[in-house]
């Protein structure tokens, strides 16, 4: 007995080094309130010190809601505010501040109304304690925020919807870009009009210091939405627009500006008349041209894109909703795609809920540690069930968001020494399953079995690229703690740790 125990507290102390990151898939119930409530998270970003905030709704009335969450997805602390009744309100997006703390905009709808009043407010990133809070309206006019950026001043970019009625009592929505100074004080404000319904949804600082605004805009004759682009200057005045989709609408909802100067485009493309669509991915280059474009079909055609980043290394990530199943379900979706073509390099579906009688979407990403954070919304439609929640998961840089399938991904812009293997079961009592990568056009693949005192007991060779998962018989080891190194062309790219107890 007290030679197992030795192995398994050995087995811990190694555990560290074979889990590289923290994983996790949870949801956050209402903050505040005992009735009904609406909860969803629009925005997450990873934060220097490590840790996530998230920006959305969670609470009775849908208040508008922040959390910030420590690298397990524990709740460090939560901002809570609403305008006042008969308000509505939420935040759509979140930036962490050169100075280290956290600007986070979004909107407030007055139910009796329907008009809307932007909102932006500083908080400390620390304690969640607000340093400014500014809200914009006028009377009969919507003012919304979905965008945010960082200007080079320190000051903040953010865009949005303005909205007003006309003379024929018609209510016009145009595309909006504010700059306010870094204590949140407007300094400039533009309007953007192509068709009675447009609206901006996400912005990207282009290399000459202007804007890229990506939103959609709806077709006054057809009804048809299109994918609506914007081009300013660094003052926000328009240089050019363009719209982008097919004969049925197409909605724009996240741009993300490339290693090579170019811009993608994420949404979704209705593929006919009915309620079918697709997710859509537009290359451009600085000046709009079309790169290359491709669809995304789902099973059970309607899928969409809610959020796109480019990795270091050059891939794509994006994220989004699918429809899972003939009915009425929906879960989360993330894709790593090449970046020549947009053609899928593996691709993972996530859901908090089975998929009876639930949708689960995700509608922000952000890199995080050489992995992922996807946030949304997990709603349980059983009338006994909790209703709607916060909900984020945290991946490594494969997309698994369990610890006994990570394969403890290197953080980004380090070198690192050679990575740990994960290995399963561990500790094994005879054969055990390593999962590794190993990079293209690699020869000369080898994995070796070392001993406590260095002797060399098993030498496995293969040949493969890419993701790879290998079976092991270890059987013939005797108990104890072997090193486990995996070579390729004469480097050794992962090593870790074995236990072995029969």
């Amino acid at each position: 007995m007290a030679k197992i125990l030795f192995y398994i507290s050995l087995f811990f102390l190694f555990q560290a080094s074979l889990f590289g990151q923290n994983l996790f898939n949870k949801r956050y119930e209402k903050i505040i309130g005992d009735t009904n409530y609406f909860a969803r998270v629009n925005g997450v970003i990873q934060t220097s010190d490590s840790d996530y905030v998230i920006a959305g709704t969670n609470t009775e009335g849908r208040r508008m809601s922040a959390l910030k969450l420590n690298k397990y997805g524990d709740t460090l602390w939560s901002y809570v505010r609403d305008l006042g009744k008969p308000y509505i309100c939420r935040f759509s997006a979140a930036l962490e501040t050169k100075d280290g703390h956290v600007v986070i905009a979004g909107d407030g709808t007055d139910t009796s109304t329907l008009y809307q009043n932007a909102v932006v407010v500083k908080l400390n990133k620390e304690t969640g304690e607000t340093i400014w809070f500014k809200q914009s309206g006028l009377p009969d006019t919507s003012l919304s925020y979905y965008g945010i950026k960082q200007a080079s001043d320190n000051g903040i970019i953010l865009c949005g919807r303005r909205a007003e009625r006309d003379s024929q009592g018609l209510l016009r929505s145009d595309g909006y870009l504010v700059k306010r100074n870094s204590i949140g004080v407007i300094q400039w404000e533009h309007r953007f009009d192509l068709n009675t319904q447009d609206i901006v949804r996400s912005i990207e600082i282009a290399s000459d210091g202007g804007f890229m605004l990506f939103g959609s805009t709806r077709n006054d004759v057809t009804g048809e939405e299109s994918m609506y682009l914007i081009k300013t200057d660094s003052l926000g005045q328009l240089l050019w627009q363009n719209t982008y989709g097919g004969p049925f609408s197409d909605w724009g909802l996240a741009i993300t500006k490339l290693q090579d100067g170019n811009f993608l485009l994420a949404g979704g493309t209705s593929l006919n008349s009915n309620d079918a669509s697709a997710s859509l991915l537009i290359k451009i280059d600085p000046e709009g041209n079309i790169i290359w474009q491709k669809k995304y079909l789902g099973e059970f055609n309607q899928q969409e894109f809610s959020g796109v980043k480019q990795l270091a290394t050059g891939e794509i990530v994006v994220c989004g909703s699918t429809k899972g199943d003939a009915d009425v379900s929906f879960f989360g979706i993330l894709k790593v795609l090449n970046e020549t073509d947009g053609s899928i390099i593996w691709e993972k579906q996530y859901q908090f809920y089975n998929m009876v009688n639930t949708d689960q979407y995700f509608y922000s990403m952000d890199l995080s540690d050489g992995g992922f954070i996807l946030a949304g919304m997990a709603r349980n439609l059983n009338p006994e069930g909790p209703g709607n929640s916060m909900w984020v998961v945290k991946t490594d840089c494969t997309g698994n968001d369990s610890i006994w399938d990570n394969i403890a991904c290197p953080l980004p812009d380090t070198i690192a020494p050679p990575k740990p293997f994960n290995l399963y079961p561990n500790p094994t009592n005879g054969s055990v399953t390593v999962y590794y990568f190993i990079p293209q056009n690699a020869e000369n693949q080898s994995i070796s079995f070392y001993d406590a005192t260095g002797k060399l007991v098993q030498k496995v060779d293969f040949i493969g690229e890419g993701q790879i998962q290998l079976n092991i018989d270890c059987s013939g080891f005797s108990n104890g703690v072997y090193q486990c190194v995996l070579v390729s062309d004469g480097e050794v790219l992962q090593q870790g740790k074995l236990v072995l107890i029969k």
